[in-house]
């Protein structure tokens, strides 16, 4: 009898992000938090290969049950095309304050990724209703108007989004920058959600733009912060792994070592896996794609 587990897959993907929750009790619900892909990893052949992407004996198909995406940049959604190429979407849940048309006149080109994120846009236009996964999903996004300046700017209207399940949460914020974050900590459901996060998922990237103190100020007793970075390439990587270790109060045995952790990357540690089970357990490890 398999456990009523949800396992979250954090995928190194350089300084992009791709996150899997594959709730192992109930398969069909698979959700996909951001779809970037890299050179050397593309997490949907590994998630089709493991077989952990649903799949549908009736329509003889492979079936993702949600995509969920935080940011409309490349490094938020460039496995777009091998995904649709490789599996159906069911439903997605998208930010709705950028049109596809504003989405393509801010961008420098046109491409394969770029399309595909309109055309979702532009075809899966109906709210989500009746669905109901066994963890519990939360997005929150600033519209262009509650932000001071007329410019859009994709990091600044980032999707906020908590998961929920046996007692644990994770918050995955996508690129959302110092005056986004000024906007979003003032409404009270983000402050509310930030108090009971465990996991807390650094924006853009653990970048020092990312960061804003008055996070920690609800989010007061995480285990432990991921980025998911690339190998150091900016001085202020290291740097932001202290800031954001010394908001942690105890850290997080990683691997079944002694040693605590306060704050994971996929630049140093690879793909992460965590677990939640029903119990408000969690735990902490990296796994292979090979």
């Amino acid at each position: 009898m398999n456990e009523n587990i949800l396992e979250i897959l954090v995928f190194n993907v350089g300084q992009a992000q791709a996150i899997f929750f594959y709730p192992r009790n109930n398969p069909e619900y698979g959700m996909l938090v951001d779809c970037a892909e890299s050179d050397d990893c593309k997490p949907i052949d590994f998630l089709v290969a493991q077989n952990l992407i649903h799949w549908n004996q009736a329509n003889y198909r492979h079936e993702l049950d949600n995509l969920t995406l935080t940011n409309y940049d490349h490094d938020h959604f460039s496995g777009l095309p091998g995904i649709q190429e490789k599996v159906h979407i069911k439903t997605v849940r998208l930010p709705k304050n950028i049109s596809s048309q504003e989405l393509k006149d801010i961008k420098p080109e046109e491409t394969d990724a770029l399309n595909a994120v309109c055309e979702l846009k532009d075809t899966y236009i109906y709210d989500i209703h009746d669905h109901q996964p066994p963890y519990k999903v939360f997005g929150y996004h600033l519209e262009q108007n509650e932000l001071e300046s007329n410019e859009i700017n994709t990091n600044h209207l980032s999707q906020i989004v908590f998961v929920e399940f046996g007692g644990s949460k994770i918050c995955i914020c996508g690129d959302l920058e110092k005056p986004a974050w000024e906007k979003i900590l003032l409404k009270p459901e983000i402050q509310t959600h930030l108090r009971t996060t465990n996991v807390f998922v650094a924006s853009h990237h653990g970048r020092d733009n990312g960061y804003h103190d008055g996070i920690f100020t609800y989010c007061t007793n995480p285990d432990c912060v991921i980025i998911s970075d690339k190998e150091l390439a900016y001085d202020t990587q290291d740097a932001m792994a202290s800031t954001y270790a010394q908001h942690i109060n105890y850290g997080v045995y990683f691997n079944g070592e002694n040693q605590l952790r306060k704050v994971l990357t996929t630049r140093n540690d690879g793909h992460l896996w965590i677990r939640f089970d029903t119990q408000g357990n969690r735990s902490y490890q990296n796994f292979s794609m090979e």
